[in-house]
């Protein structure tokens, strides 16, 4: 049961939304500035004849977004009355729900007698006795009135009169919208001044369940942008902590290089240690630069996205109507905006050693892209212990550190350590392999099969229900952030399961076949498509797959032929592609968003399954017959 102190605290935290934040209080006369930021309008004029000098455009106080005013200055803007009805229910609820501590009076007579109930027709706070004469007169008989009890335990809302937009010209509620000359009207501007058969002519109604949908619409892109902004943000976070780290290991390598020669390389020291210095603060100021620009889109989009999507669900139909262009034109304006990509080569710095003997001098300071060099490769081709034929799927498993590898022409999944050492066979014909919840989960033609780490067999969850059927069987698997399983099907579907039993919660339809999978960490999920030679990135949500961005890699200027293995981290989508040739591999790096940052490794024999070690640190790609591990330089 709510108490009028509960009531208080959760309408004082209700109120601070509604508060102009140049003067602080509750919102008067609310004007919506372009970038759906409102104002007070006594606050704005101030603000423009204050600063601005009574300046035809003026930037918003609070995103800096210009907005060029209309002719007759800030008066002309629209008022959000969205926010004026707001207050108006908030200023109904704290006066009848939040009196438990102050004495009230009844509002209708002069008893000075409390008020226990309030007439919502009235809008007053009125006693007993006034309550019966209330009822008595034919009137006011009618009237819905409710104890302020009720009001404040929440068995009965407080709600505000629906808002009755006036016809300036008639006086007479206006009820049609005219298309032609973007003006709500009523029935008499249908005749005077706004003629069916010259001008647009609607209902309020229809134009607002038209203007709401135009919106849900635009809402749509603009919450992928957001998404994306969102990774790139992370992506331009990790960078920054990139560069500390690489920062303190050239330090480190120019004074452990220093130490062996110790004063007679000081100077050289000082000249390096000043060129490492000097680009961490112009690569710092860049990335600081960059990333306010990211949180100021986010910001900005994130605003417009609430707002808008506020006005579109819960403004009536006039207040929506009011409103539209301004937030229409918002939304057209902040689709046309795109983040120019920062130079990820940027990120990486390092110390190389001199090779030098008898000679001052440390070395030099290198600015490199992601470099990546094989550290070492396990197995050959056969079908004997440590021998692959056909190495297609790959996960990495820690404590203990394990790698698994789908070697299905071998007919099973084989467990070894980093050293190559074979720990364990698991005998079964799978495509694809996955750690989840401490067990490994193999993606057999028609069915999931899991294991317990010492490979004993857990249980199947059987997924495709046409058992033989080539069309339809499964090709990968992939783990999802609340650690539900997604399988691909052959037949360009995406099947979600639940790990605890195997229920399928999800079957959506894609645009590929999803012969190799990874998620990223905000939910979006990375479909490779071997034979299309591409890479799509989709969103899921509802149980539907929709098309994010789509990654088409080249070597060499040219269209890869396949695309096979992809996995992920914090810095971006690793792919493994091919010119349909042996030894043509490459891995290549991609942002969160889809856009190229560099190749990692290339000379691979014939690379299918990649993913990352279990310390993020590795590199671990199948490569048909071998399995190779690269680590950053």
């Amino acid at each position: 049961m709510a108490t009028a102190a509960s009531l208080d605290s959760a309408l004082e935290k209700i109120g601070v939304h509604l508060e102009c934040s140049i003067c602080t209080g509750k919102y008067k006369q609310p004007k919506v500035l372009n970038c759906l930021h409102s104002f007070c309008e006594e606050c704005l004029v101030k603000y423009r004849d204050g600063t601005y000098g009574g300046a035809p455009q003026i930037p918003c106080p609070m995103c800096r977004q210009e907005t060029v005013l209309p002719q007759t200055g800030i008066q002309g803007l629209k008022t959000n009355f969205h926010l004026v009805g707001m207050i108006a229910e908030f200023e109904l609820q704290e006066k009848v729900a939040c009196s438990g501590d102050s004495k009230l009076l009844c509002e209708t007579c002069d008893e000075d007698n409390e008020p226990l109930h309030h007439c919502f027709d009235c809008g007053k706070n009125i006693c007993t006795p006034c309550r019966k004469t209330h009822l008595r007169f034919p009137v006011s008989a009618k009237h819905a009135v409710a104890t302020l009890d009720d009001i404040r335990q929440g068995k009965v809302k407080v709600t505000k009169q629906p808002d009755q937009y006036k016809c300036n010209n008639h006086k007479e509620s206006v009820k049609f919208y005219c298309k032609t000359c973007d003006e709500l009207i009523c029935q008499v501007c249908t005749v005077v001044g706004h003629p069916t058969a010259k001008h647009d002519i609607t209902d309020t109604g229809t134009a607002s369940k038209d203007y709401r949908q135009s919106l849900r619409n635009a809402f749509s892109a603009l919450g992928k942008d957001i998404q994306g902004l969102e990774l790139c943000l992370q992506d331009t976070i990790e960078a920054k902590m990139t560069v500390k780290d690489n920062m303190a290991k050239a330090r480190k390598g120019v004074q452990d290089k220093a130490a062996e020669v110790i004063a007679k390389v000081k100077a050289e020291e000082k000249r390096l240690l000043d060129e490492i210095t000097t680009h961490e603060l112009e690569q710092s100021k860049g990335l600081d630069e960059h990333e306010k620009t990211l949180s100021d889109m986010l910001h900005r989009k994130r605003h417009s996205h609430s707002t808008g999507k506020d006005v579109t669900s819960n403004a009536s139909d006039c207040n929506l109507i009011s409103l539209y262009p301004v937030i229409s034109k918002d939304l057209t304006k902040l689709s046309s905006q795109h983040l120019a990509q920062y130079p990820h080569k940027l990120w990486y710095l390092r110390f190389k050693r001199s090779q030098t003997a008898g000679v001052i001098d440390l070395g030099k300071v290198e600015q490199e892209g992601d470099k990546w060099e094989l550290q070492h490769k396990l197995g050959k081709q056969g079908s004997g212990e440590g021998e692959f034929e056909l190495a297609r799927g790959i996960a990495v498993a820690a404590d203990p550190d394990e790698i698994a590898v789908a070697d299905c022409k071998n007919k099973r999944v084989v467990i070894c350590n980093h050293q190559g050492q074979t720990k364990n066979t698991i005998q079964v014909v799978a495509n694809d392999v996955v750690v989840v919840s401490n067990q490994w989960v193999c993606a057999h033609s028609d069915k999931m099969m899991v294991y317990h780490r010492d490979t004993t067999h857990k249980c199947d969850f059987h997924v495709v229900p046409e058992v033989g059927n080539a069309d339809n069987s499964l090709l990968s698997v992939a783990i999802m952030p609340n650690g539900n399983i997604i399988a691909g099907l052959k037949k360009k579907v995406l099947i979600e399961l639940d790990p605890r039993d195997g229920d399928i919660l999800h079957t959506m339809p894609v645009k590929i076949r999803p012969g190799f999978l990874v998620v990223l960490s905000n939910g979006w999920i990375v479909i490779s498509d071997w034979k299309q030679g591409l890479v799509e990135i989709v969103e899921v949500s509802n149980g539907n797959a929709v098309t994010v961005n789509t990654i088409r890699p080249t070597i060499d200027g040219k269209p890869v032929k396949y695309c096979k293995g992809v996995c992920s981290k914090s810095s971006g989508i690793y792919i493994a592609a091919d010119t349909g040739y042996i030894k043509t591999g490459h891995i290549h790096h991609y942002n969160c968003t889809g856009q190229f940052v560099s190749c990692v490794a290339q000379g691979l024999y014939d690379p299918y399954g990649i993913t990352f070690t279990a310390d993020g640190q590795q590199l671990a790609v199948a490569d048909r017959y071998s399995v190779k591990i690269y680590h950053k330089v």
